[in-house]
């Protein structure tokens, strides 16, 4: 399943069905266009879900999201 995490300006994180480019073209039209005032996705249950674009603060695919940092090399 191919999904993104969406992290807001208040610090809350949803997960959304889609790849990035997806993601973010839907709220790209939204800002862009003004033709809604929320970009309507769909939560990992596939539940609806309406988020304004003004209110995300980055959007990542979900596997880099929730992936933990790598330990630093350490090269001789």
């Amino acid at each position: 399943m191919v999904a993104c995490r969406i992290t807001c300006v208040d610090g809350g994180t949803i997960d959304v069905l889609g790849d990035l480019e997806t993601v973010v073209g839907a709220l790209h039209k939204v800002f862009t266009r003004r033709e809604h005032t929320f970009a309507i996705l769909h939560d990992l249950d596939s539940t609806p879900v309406a988020v304004r674009p003004e209110a995300v603060l980055h959007v990542r695919p979900r596997e880099a999201a929730t992936e933990p940092p790598s330990a630093p090399s350490h090269a001789p």
